[in-house]
């Protein structure tokens, strides 16, 4: 007979403001926060005012990055709240959210748990995933180097404790945050399935967590289970994407759809890779951009860097773009190697890096063939008239959500910074602005200029490659320019 966990415990622990209730109600720690779904942007407004600023929305069913966002101040939160209200409609089918107080320096550990049907609960150790960009994690390690002895126990103890309190049946992940600034433990949320990063568990305890999970849903018993600590483990995530470099200088990464040509990871000792993708295949935009998981096991953290970073030497993707020769410099990074940081690592790090080369070592090691972008590739041979081309491959959106106005239209006469439609790849959303469109570090329209939109061309929701072409617009005439812009 089949016995999947209860759909209870599943349902509860899945939504996550219930799974915030039901961690309150066993005297868990909890962030301070609304205890509960907000719908009405001016109680969400004035809730937020009592909790303090800056806050943080959440969608109860987000996940991957997707549905949340930090408000720092008051002014912006009305926008940012309708903002992730429907980002979370669009991804999740569901638009509710939560607030909660915005911790500003905090570690991300999770305790693996598995349990039975006949109420035998083990707890598999913890994780540190505080190396992440966007709410997304990047490395997962087995261990935490800051959480202290008495919160650790804590938070294996409070897994536990949940898991027995709903009485859950199969595997799962209690994910907490650890503030460093007030050295407490907060519970955020529960996972009821296997996570991504699974396999750091399984490497230091010797516990084949897909197999147990079979087994329990089998209806067999774990009782006899003895989870043995050995050495340390570590995983990278390889993710397809390329960087570039914002407005402002700071550098971020877009996800890079493609053909891989080349994929080559050899055989070596301590080292095991899960991936999606082999050679001549395809990264579509549909998906999660992460390609492979790499994963380290060793006798400690230090051999399990320096494994990973000799490994990186011998890897080969070509034809996307990826994140190893990010991933190599984190390796190498002497904060990453102490261990002594929070979440905000990963920005920090990129702020301090040299994005030029970094940008050209994942092109160089891609081995894609960029093309200069310029105006005069741009315009239409006689006219006044400008192509604008999809910058990669994605999903084409006009509208923020289903039944609301289109971002622009034929005949709107725009500045450089007005958005002209959202642009889906790899579960990730962004906006495409003229002040994009850039020759290297040069603006190709600069700030101050105004343009008339004449043709939108891919339907809402089709897909386009890169370089397809999406807009044509041309120079706006001076007597259809804003009146204050002119005055200006």
């Amino acid at each position: 007979n089949f016995i999947g966990p209860p759909a209870e415990s599943m349902d509860l622990m899945g939504h996550k403001s219930n799974a915030i209730h039901t961690a309150a109600k066993l005297g868990i720690p909890t962030v301070p926060g609304s205890n509960g779904i907000v719908t009405h942007p001016e109680a969400a407004a004035a809730l937020a005012e009592e909790i303090g600023y800056p806050v943080i929305i959440k969608a109860v069913h987000g996940g991957g990055g997707k549905g949340i966002a930090v408000v720092q101040q008051s002014g912006e939160f009305a926008e940012t709240f309708q903002r992730i209200s429907a980002e979370a409609r669009s991804a999740f089918g569901n638009g509710d959210v939560y607030l909660e107080r915005f911790i500003k320096s905090l570690r991300h550990v999770e305790v693996q748990i598995l349990r039975d049907a006949f109420g035998h609960t083990k707890v598999l150790g913890l994780r540190d995933c505080s190396v992440q960009r966007n709410n997304q994690k990047v490395i997962e390690e087995s261990g935490s180097m800051m959480l202290p002895q008495n919160l650790e126990t804590s938070v294996l103890g409070y897994a536990a404790q949940i898991a027995d309190a709903i009485n859950y049946v199969g595997a799962g992940t209690v994910e907490f945050i650890f503030d460093l600034v007030r050295n407490e433990v907060y519970f955020m949320e529960m996972n009821t399935r296997l996570q991504v990063e699974h396999p750091v568990t399984e490497a230091v305890t010797g516990v084949d967590i897909v197999l147990s999970q079979f087994k329990v849903a089998a209806g067999e018993s774990i009782a006899s289970m003895e989870p043995i600590w050995n050495g340390y483990s570590m995983e990278l995530r390889i993710n397809a994407e390329k960087p570039t470099v914002s407005s402002d200088g700071s550098l971020i990464f877009a996800p890079c759809p493609g053909e891989v040509t080349r994929f080559r990871f050899p055989d070596a000792p301590g080292i095991s890779l899960i991936r999606a993708v082999d050679e001549g295949k395809m990264v579509t935009p549909y998906y999660d951009g992460m390609i492979v998981q790499l994963i380290c096991h060793a006798a400690d953290r230090p051999t399990v860097i320096r494994t990973l970073r000799q490994y990186l030497d011998s890897v080969e993707i070509r034809g996307i773009s990826t994140n190893i020769p990010l991933l190599k410099r984190i390796l190498d990074d002497k904060v990453f190697n102490k261990g002594v940081y929070d979440t905000n690592y990963l920005q920090d790090f990129t702020s301090r890096v040299d994005s030029a080369a970094l940008t050209k070592e994942m092109e160089d090691a891609a081995g894609l063939d960029t093309k200069t972008l310029d105006m005069e590739a741009l315009r239409i041979t006689g006219t006044n008239e400008l192509r604008l081309p999809a910058p990669s491959a994605g999903v084409f959106y006009r509208t923020p959500s289903p039944g609301e106005p289109e971002f622009v239209r034929p005949g709107d006469v725009i500045d450089v910074y007005r958005t002209l439609c959202l642009m889906e790849a790899m579960k990730t959303f962004s906006t495409l602005t003229l002040s994009a469109f850039r020759n290297n570090d040069t603006p190709l329209f600069p700030a101050g200029n105004f343009f008339e939109i004449v043709r939108i061309v891919p339907e809402n929701g089709q897909a386009v490659n890169r370089e397809d072409l999406l807009f044509v617009i041309r120079p706006a005439a001076p007597e259809a320019i804003p009146h204050a812009s002119r005055e200006e």
